[in-house]
Formats: structure tokens, sequence, C-alpha cells
């Protein structure tokens, strides 16, 4: 049985990996249909995995893991790459670059599912720098695109940066304990060996705050919709991901390290109402979705930061599988009714989801009441769920629901809340190796406040054209309050192009 996990841990990145090499030297075609397979190979060996999971213990072996979270993490991350390289073969017919583009993002896919079952600090540092240079390639698929070349830049800045927080917090480790073996430095942080956790969780939260986006360093992300949309879509629903997967794979070096993780928490809930904020302001459809990426990375991590770690791995698996079918949906809006005629429509859905927020908010209460080991962050997301419903009802109430509609979509709402306590209750039971962590007042003291705020200005932008001000106001957020100009200036300093260059 070990041979065979062997096997299959090796075998699921391996095949993209083959593909992505191989697939440069072939015609445009050929390559296409390489990657295709090879995608296919590897979700296929991924369920193989997670079955053979049912009915063997957690295994590790040549630097591999093979836990709870792998499997899940694995059968995700496959499913999105085989999804997103079938897609791409026919978004891609006529494109004379087609052999390279398939073979980058074979090679980027390879690279997440290393990092996914990665079981060696070290190893998971070489799939995280492989990762970002991958992704880097196939933002550069256009390079005579000048808006292209400049958001890659953006993003390896801000990448190597996250490289370099990782790198420092392995030589940290490392040093101390003399191993980057998970598994050891689990058990030895286990027994109280917890000196150097403090400053190594600091440089970790700071890898995984840069790596998914987070406020200052967000705008990049935004900033690559030149790319092609199956890029678009994998780096949203995958790659960007791997800033939260990194903290709840390290959550058990982590929970020593409180200070660590009351930053990470408050830089994900600043982050949440920044990017949530933009969204509602942003007219194009890429870059609002963009935005709502920036948004629900904020959540994830604020989660994380709360010790909220079987939810941020739930939020992780639903965000992936929406954001994906949303990019490689955008499309279709084309052409579509405008969202001004449909509003009236769709308000009395968003209002029954919204009502039904404040069920999920007492079943919360219930069944995480605190307790000396989860500590309050259930009273932060019951908040956040009341504060939903607030303001989607106002919504539906201006609009002019009808009643028959709202009772018909609270009906759904109930049966769409009473699936996600069922799904949090299955996340804990299966994740439940995850360790607790009791979050202190002050970050979910300043979470909860900054989400009061969060909805009150929602509210203020939503009226921002009745005032002067705020329509000054919506300008504003509309352009990301400016952050994203500030980077750029920054970085058309520090990374001219030929063009400033020449005389």
């Amino acid at each position: 049985m070990t041979r065979l996990l062997c096997l299959l841990m090796l075998g699921i990145p391996a095949c993209p990996m083959l593909a992505g090499l191989a697939a440069g030297r072939l015609r445009p075609a050929q390559a296409a249909r390489t990657a295709l397979l090879a995608a296919a190979a590897a979700f296929a060996l991924s369920v193989a995995l997670a079955a053979a999971l049912a009915f063997h213990a957690d295994a590790a072996v040549f630097m591999l893991r093979l836990d709870p979270l792998a499997a899940v993490m694995t059968l995700l991350v496959s499913y999105l790459g085989l999804v997103v390289v079938r897609y791409s073969g026919p978004y891609m017919a006529g494109d004379a670059r087609r052999p390279r583009f398939f073979a980058w993002l074979n090679l980027s896919l390879a690279s997440v599912l290393t990092l996914v079952l990665a079981a060696n600090l070290a190893l998971i540092l070489a799939a995280w720098i492989a990762t970002s240079l991958c992704l880097h390639r196939l933002l550069l698929h256009y390079p005579e695109r000048p808006g292209a070349v400049f958001a890659a830049r953006k993003k390896f800045v801000v990448s190597r940066l996250g490289d370099a927080c990782l790198l420092a917090a392995l030589i940290v480790l490392e040093r101390h304990y003399g191993t980057a073996d998970l598994a050891a430095l689990f058990a030895a942080a286990g027994r109280g060996d917890t000196g150097p956790l403090p400053f190594a969780g600091l440089l970790i939260v700071a890898c995984a705050a840069l790596k998914s986006a987070q406020f200052p360093f967000h705008s990049w992300l935004p900033d690559t919709m030149e790319t092609p949309t199956p890029v678009s879509a994998f780096m949203h629903a995958g790659i960007i991901n791997a800033g939260g997967f990194l903290v709840i794979r390290l959550s058990p070096l982590l929970v020593h390290a409180p200070g660590a993780l009351g930053l990470i928490a408050l830089t994900g809930a600043a982050t949440a109402g920044f990017g949530a904020v933009a969204m509602l302001a942003t007219p194009t459809v890429k870059r609002a979705l963009a935005f709502s990426t920036i948004a629900q990375m904020g959540f994830m991590l604020l989660q994380c930061g709360l010790g909220a770690f079987s939810a941020a791995v739930l939020h992780i698996v639903a965000h992936s599988l929406y954001k994906a079918h949303a990019f490689l949906h955008s499309g279709s809006t084309v052409g579509a009714v405008p969202r001004a005629a449909v509003a009236l429509r769709t308000q009395a859905i968003a209002a029954g989801v919204f009502a039904g927020a404040i069920l999920a908010a007492a079943g919360f209460a219930v069944l995480h009441a605190p307790s000396p080991e989860t500590g309050s962050p259930r009273f932060i997301f019951a908040l956040v769920l009341a504060l939903a419903l607030a303001y989607g009802l106002s919504r539906a109430w201006s609009a002019g629901v009808g009643r028959s509609r709202g009772l018909g979509a609270l009906a759904v709402a109930c049966g769409v809340v009473a699936a996600s306590v069922v799904l949090q209750l299955g996340a804990q039971a299966l994740f439940r190796d995850l360790p607790s962590f009791r979050a202190g007042a002050v970050p979910c003291t300043a979470a909860g406040l900054l989400f009061v705020l969060l909805f009150l200005f929602q509210c203020v932008l939503w009226r921002a054209g009745r005032h002067r001000w705020g329509r000054q106001l919506y300008v504003h957020a509309m352009n990301g309050f400016y952050v994203g100009t500030l980077a750029n200036r920054l970085l058309a300093r520090l990374w001219p192009s030929q063009k400033t260059l020449s005389p």
C-alpha cells in the first residue's frame, strides 16, 4: 500500500510536468492534446489518491505528505487544472504561441500540485518559487502589450519579496531545529520548543499576505487582466490561494506565534473591506472579479488569523470553484442585459440569501459556542452574516421586491444555509487534526469594528449619486483610492521600461 501511495503522489505532479516539458516542442494541436491528457491523468490519480486515503492512515514518502488537507487540495487543483486546460484548447485556437502557452500552463499546474503535496519546507519553497516563475511566463504571453509587461513586472517584484520572507523563515527554522521536515517541526513545537516561532511566524504570514494580494500589496492582481482568460481563471482560482494554504499547512507552528496570527487577521480584515468597496465601484467585469478575489483572500486569511482553519479550507474550495466559473464564463456578459435592467429580478434572491444569513449566524452560535479552546472568533463571523442580512434587506426593500418573491427566495436561502452548516460540520470532522487557537480580544474586536465600518461605507457608497461628495467618494473607490497608482509610480522608478531609458 505504501508503494501505491508513493506512485500516486509522485505521478500527480509528474504528469503535467512531463507534458509541460514536451509541449513546447510539439505542433500546436499536439501540444493541446498532450496538455489535456496530462491534466486528465493528474486528476484521475488525485481521485485514486483520495480514495486510498480512506483506507490508509496519513503517510509521508519522498518529501511528499498525504493527509486530508493534501488530498482535498490535490483534488481541487487537479480538477481546476483539467477544466482550465480543456477550456484553453478552443480559446487559444489560432494563436501561434499555443505550444509555449500549454507548456507553461502545465508546468504551473505541476508546481501547484507539488506545493500542496510537499512534506518539507524546502520543497514548499522550491514549488512556491516555481509556481511564481511559471505564472510570470504566462502573464507575458503577449509581450507586445505594454500593460501586460508592466503588470508582470509588478507581480514579479511582489513575489520576490514573498520568496525572500519564506526563505528567511526556512533558514531560521532549519538553524534552530536542524530539519525542514514538517512532521519533525510540528513535533518539536508540540513538545514546547517554540523559541524561533514568533519571528518565523511573522515571516510566514508576510509571505502569505504578499502571495494572496493583501493590502497594500494587492494592485498587481487587478492589473493582470491582459493575460489570456484561462490564465486569469487558474491564477484567481488556484494560485492565489497559496497564501492561505501556507498558513493552514503551517498552522501547527503558527499557533505558537499569536502575534503573527493577530497581524494576519487584521491585515485580512482590512483587505476584505478594501476589496469589497473597490469591487462595488469597479465597472469592468474582470477587474471587479479581481477585487472580489482580493476581498475573498482577505476574509480567508482573517479566518486563519482567528483560528478557524477548517472554515478557511472550505472557503478555499468554494471560492476556487466559484471564481474559476466566473472567469471562464465572463465572456458571456458581452451583449447581455445591462446590470441595472436585471437588478429588480435578482434583488429577491439576494434578499433571501442575506435573510438566511441570520439563521446561519444562529447556527454558528449554537454549533460553535465560545470555549477556552476556540475563543470568540465565531462572534465575528456571526456579525458579518448579520451585517450582510441588514445590507441585503435594505437593498431589496429599496428595489421594491414583491412579497411572493421575497418568501420564495427566503425558502431557498434556508436550504442554502442548512447546506452551509452541514458543510461546516463536515469540514471540522475531516480536518479535525488541524490545531485549535484562541484568538485574542484585540484582533477580534478590531475585525468586528472594521466590518461595521465597511457596512456603513457600503451604504454611503450605494447612495453616492445623490450627493456631490458621494460622487467624489465613488470615483475614489473606483480608482482603488489610488494605491495602485502610487505602486505604479514606484515601480516605474525602480524598473523603468526601455522607452524610458532610451534618449
